[in-house]
């Protein structure tokens, strides 16, 4: 499999032709092409399949690759859960709001428990979803979460077609 300073490599090169095709796709929205960009660089720098072992990704997160370890230990390396086109972003994804979620409530009960107030519970979280659907900002930011999840597949996609490009022509070296 290609190296991780070759994926990056990859990630980096792909940025140019994502923008392009993400603008062409937006229908000139600069905006919409800049997240579904960054998205990509992100996901192939941060957010990609070799999540699952120690490895450049993992590393970049620093201290907070902590957060990472049960991801690591759950999931077999190189499965379809880790390294799937489909499955594995939507994993990533998934796991990482979960993880995000159960965090903020933890530091929200820290905080709580230390400056006294009220704690933000997952009740809370769940009221306030009718009162951000009733302002509208769902609708508001569904383009902009569109641009990001499939910025956070291209750049994951980019990763495993790279992977498998790699497997296929080693496997036809060894027949010539």
């Amino acid at each position: 499999m290609p190296s991780g300073k070759t994926h990056d490599i990859i990630t980096y090169l792909a940025a140019v032709p994502t923008a392009y095709f993400a603008y062409q796709w937006t229908g000139g929205d600069w905006f919409l092409a800049a997240l579904a960009t960054g998205a990509t660089v992100f996901s192939g720098l941060m957010f990609g399949p070799d999540l699952d072992i120690h490895s450049k990704q993992y590393t970049r997160w620093g201290a907070l690759r902590v957060f990472w370890w049960p991801y690591q230990k759950t999931l077999p390396h190189r499965s379809r859960l880790s390294h799937g086109i489909i499955l594995g972003p939507a994993v990533r994804i998934i796991y990482f709001c979960v993880v995000t979620l159960l965090l903020t409530i933890i530091v929200s009960y820290a905080r709580a428990s230390v400056l006294g107030g009220e704690p933000v519970g997952p009740n809370d979280l769940v009221r306030a979803w009718p009162k951000a659907q009733k302002f509208g900002l769902w609708a508001w930011q569904q383009k902009e979460t569109w641009a990001v999840l499939i910025g956070l597949w291209w750049g994951a996609a980019t990763h495993t077609l790279t992977d498998v490009g790699t497997s296929i022509l080693r496997k036809a070296a060894e027949i010539f």
